[in-house]
């Protein structure tokens, strides 16, 4: 298969391979790697996030009977218990009596308090997080610089200023902001990559946070690819 971009920096070279200095990366990057589009670069990321919740919701189906059955069993006991509860309660609004929602409220403490039921949600937690960082770390490694959402929408993920796809701990500290992006993870960190989807969009070259600190951007591979050529 013929690499994607044409030059001196081609992307069938080693990821490990080091990075050109800065000026030269800058320099290279406004002449010749055009910035992804903003929608595209939308698009993509929402397409990754349907693949991913679909794997996770599957992955959980199938992970957390095992890892946790007692939890399984209190949460389709509590689901039931509040199915009943506002059953009860609709029923007695339609008869005009007055609806409380002490059943609802009791039912609601006493789940918090539940041990199997915070051990269910702490590892559905834990699987859906590494599920997520573990699509974005191996499609980005595997296909150098793409995911399934780039790849069907022609965009790259490269070394600043090269065709390079970044290396490994670059990809891990990337992948890890789109993860909390998808699974929040606190309020301080989902709170952060609020912000940081903002800095996507207004800052130069559409240059987030993430980016800034692995020295990465997302290119247009397509565009890319003809002003090689042109070259």
């Amino acid at each position: 298969m013929p690499p994607l971009f044409h030059g001196n920096a081609l992307m069938d070279s080693e990821p490990g391979t080091p990075p050109p200095s800065r000026e030269i990366s800058e320099a290279n990057a406004e002449k010749n790697l055009p910035p992804a589009p903003l929608s595209f670069r939308t698009l993509a990321f929402l397409a990754d996030s349907v693949l991913v919740l679909f794997a996770t919701a599957l992955l959980l189906k199938l992970a957390l009977p095992a890892f946790c059955p007692e939890g399984v069993s209190a949460l389709a006991d509590f689901s039931r218990q509040m199915t009943d509860a506002y059953a009860r309660a609709a029923e007695a609004a339609a008869a005009g009596r007055v609806v409380s929602a002490d059943a609802v409220t009791a039912l609601a403490e006493s789940a918090a308090q539940d041990e199997a039921l915070i051990s269910l949600f702490e590892t559905a937690y834990v699987i859906s997080f590494a599920a997520s960082l573990a699509y974005f770390v191996c499609t980005e490694q595997f296909l150098r610089g793409q995911t399934l959402g780039k790849k069907i929408f022609g965009l790259r993920t490269v070394f600043f200023g090269t065709t390079l796809p970044p290396p490994f701990l670059l990809t891990l500290s990337r992948s890890f902001w789109k993860a909390i992006s998808i699974v929040p993870s606190g309020w301080l960190l989902t709170l952060l990559a609020i912000v940081n989807a903002h800095v996507v969009v207004f800052a130069k070259r559409h240059r987030g946070w993430h980016d800034k600190l692995a020295r990465t951007e997302v290119v247009d591979a397509r565009r890319a690819q003809d002003s090689f050529q042109k070259r």
